[in-house]
């Protein structure tokens, strides 16, 4: 998708102006062309007059100036309705008018990115990469640096889903419920009854989180659904996933035993994250995963580790202990970050610059392409 025009129209301008502002000094401020609009007349003889020329993408305003546009309903322009308790109508996407502006933006952007014929992707990309993300012992981090690597993918313009698999989904702590969306029980249900060759677009499904910049699904209330997945069934569903067309990254997030779902992980994926932690009993943990890997997939093994980016994770400055195999080879490190064990706000874990920053380079090494996207600003 290149620049979106959107059309802003809301009575107060003292709405609109700082709105406007901050969109010039902001990273929307080459994406999005914003024209706006306080007097309902202005708006409807703007509308009717680029119906033969430039049409909007979007168009986001107060209930006031849908009422008088006459020709809403003919328009192929991405609909926001504007209020303060966020409520809907048929045809158009509720959107709380008071709320952070960055958030504000973001779900113009990413709604308008859904609805735009269909179409995620926005790289050069032309297979859907799979990365899964494993490891042999709880409490690596494996579903922060996941989530962390889904925002730094999204934020450099790729289509990203985030796909949770552990039968305790961690990253529920970031996803809070909507009301009436169904999601993975639903599509799993599908999927049994109606098999994967009739169903809708796996948008059709999900929902997007903004803060990490990715597509999910949204959490099961009933973890037996998942708990019960076996290695068919899951790899179906993230071949479902890539077989939409609709993303450039899958991020699997697989639980940290070796159950059905995470040897489906490890089959599926293009790429592995395998994440270690510093410790003794993380090390040892490891070892014997990987010995049992080698007998369970035998003369695969060497193809599996191939394809595998061990990483290590909670790093302080200086690696204590041993790599658990031989020839074994890190090809990464993140940092501790000390000020997550005392906080209280979850998102501070999607926010730390110097994590941030080792996530990219990880992300360079996953994707070459993604380089000049996702390389260091540039410090005078």
């Amino acid at each position: 998708m290149n620049g979106l025009r959107v059309v802003l129209a809301v009575q107060s301008k003292e709405y609109i102006e700082p709105l406007l502002d901050y969109l010039h000094g902001s990273e929307y401020a080459g994406r999005i062309r914003m024209t706006a609009f306080s007097q309902p007349d202005a708006f409807c003889q703007y509308m009717r007059e680029s119906a033969d020329g430039k049409r909007p993408d979007a168009v986001v305003g107060e209930a006031v100036f849908f009422e008088s546009w006459t020709e809403r309903e003919e328009t192929s322009a991405t609909c926001f309705l504007l209020s303060e308790d966020g409520r809907s109508e048929a045809g158009m996407i509720p959107l709380r008018k008071y709320q952070p502006v960055p958030q504000l933006l973001a779900g113009i952007w990413d709604d308008c990115r859904r609805n735009s014929d269909g179409k995620l992707r926005m790289s050069s990309r032309e297979e859907t990469m799979v990365v899964g993300f494993v490891s042999a012992s709880g409490g690596t981090g494996k579903t922060t640096a996941a989530l962390n690597m889904a925002k730094q993918l999204g934020g450099a313009g790729y289509s990203v889903f985030y796909l949770n698999l552990e039968t305790a989904d961690s990253s529920s702590l970031f996803t809070p419920s909507v009301e009436g969306i169904t999601g993975l029980s639903r599509l799993l249900y599908d999927m049994k009854t109606r098999g994967t060759n009739h169903l809708e677009s796996a948008s059709a499904y999900s929902i997007r989180q903004h803060d990490f910049k990715a597509d999910i699904f949204q959490p099961l209330a009933n973890r037996k659904e998942i708990a019960e997945m076996t290695s068919t069934e899951t790899c179906e569903l993230i071949h479902l996933l890539v077989g939409s067309g609709q993303y450039d990254v899958i991020i699997a997030d697989a639980d940290a035993g070796l159950n059905a779902r995470t040897e489906a992980v490890l089959q599926a994926s293009s790429r592995l994250v395998w994440l270690l932690a510093d410790e003794l009993i993380s090390m040892h943990k490891c070892g014997l995963r990987l010995h049992e890997l080698r007998i369970l997939y035998k003369d695969a093994y060497e193809t599996l580790m191939d394809k595998t980016l061990f990483v290590l994770n909670k790093y302080a400055g200086q690696q204590v202990n041993e790599l658990p195999a031989e020839g074994m080879v890190l090809h990464g490190v993140l940092p501790y970050i000390p000020s997550w064990k005392q906080m209280d706000r979850e998102e501070l874990m999607l926010s730390s610059p110097i994590y941030q920053r080792e996530i990219r380079k990880l992300c360079r090494e996953l994707l070459d392409e993604a380089a000049a996207a996702l390389k260091e600003p540039v410090r005078a």
